[in-house]
């Protein structure tokens, strides 16, 4: 992904940097340059979602288990 940089004009106004932007920068513009965020997915997030998974495993294993009785 491309990041998204825009340009703020000193009237307010905010335009989308195309290319390299050279000719659209005027002086006293400020250019932003947006960060991006890094998701990460930390231990307990898994450990969450594997307590999850097993439970539901074990009802399913459970119900069926009824029915065929």
């Amino acid at each position: 992904k491309k990041s998204k940089k825009f340009i703020v004009y000193m009237n307010g106004q905010v335009t989308k940097v195309k290319g390299s932007g050279k000719k659209q920068i005027e002086p006293g513009c400020e250019i932003i340059v947006p960060s991006k965020v890094k998701k990460r997915t930390n231990m307990g997030d898994i450990l969450g979602y594997a307590t999850s998974f097993s439970s539901l495993g074990l009802m399913i294993a459970s119900i069926a288990n009824l029915i065929k009785k």
